[in-house]
């Protein structure tokens, strides 16, 4: 069952059973990423994606079959039409409810679950290039004592900035807190490979503590 937002369809909520599985599967919705930013036909989505034709074509198919995407038209090449493919939706939207049990939280914490080991091995492969750094515990006005991570003997940073914890805010200093993290998202959000560009691995995000 897809539902349309609007004429446009800019959003479309979707609930069919096929539709979730595909939109909830990052390997999936990675496929789908070029046809929502422009048609294409199979051969240049998957030069795009630098992955064989025949393993795209497996996920146009069920695409299609679950609404997602739609042949738009169709392109000569060498005396045969050749499809061409658009999303059906600038986004989609799946509802919590519409997920099966256990998907959500296999989606949710998953994903999660693969950053944070990700992140994690990253900082002990820096920290065994800065073994002499340790880390320096002192004391804070507010929190009693906070633990840092130090520059080591040489004086180079180990290249890894950490904070996790508690904080204690209002309703108004949580609202600007959470727009400050969404503001660094959408300024440094960027996965485009450049010249002097290397790749870091981030988390972050607030939420409030779950009472009772």
């Amino acid at each position: 069952m897809v539902d349309t937002l609007s004429n446009q369809a800019r959003e479309t909520v979707v609930r069919d059973h096929l539709g979730v599985d595909l939109l909830l599967k990052l390997a999936a919705t990675r496929c789908l990423g070029p046809f929502m930013r422009e048609e294409h036909t199979l051969g240049t989505a998957a030069a795009e994606l630098e992955m064989p034709a025949s393993s795209l074509a497996y996920y146009v198919q069920r695409f299609v079959r679950a609404g997602l995407l739609e042949v738009v038209r169709q392109q000569a090449r060498a005396g045969k039409p050749i499809p061409v493919y658009r999303a059906t939706a600038e986004s989609f939207h799946v509802p919590f409810d519409a997920m099966p049990p256990g998907v959500r939280d296999e989606f949710l914490n998953g994903s999660r679950r693969h950053v944070l080991g990700e992140f994690t091995k990253a900082m002990d492969h820096q920290i065994t290039r800065h073994l002499d750094a340790g880390v320096t515990v002192k004391c804070h006005p507010v929190r009693g004592v906070i633990i840092d991570l130090g520059d080591d003997a040489r004086g180079d940073r180990t290249d890894i900035t950490e904070w996790w914890g508690k904080v204690r805010l209002t309703e108004d200093e949580a609202r600007e807190y959470g727009a400050a993290l969404s503001e660094l998202a959408r300024k440094y959000g960027n996965d485009e490979a450049a010249p002097g560009r290397r790749t870091y691995i981030t988390m972050f995000g607030l939420v409030p503590e779950r009472r009772g």
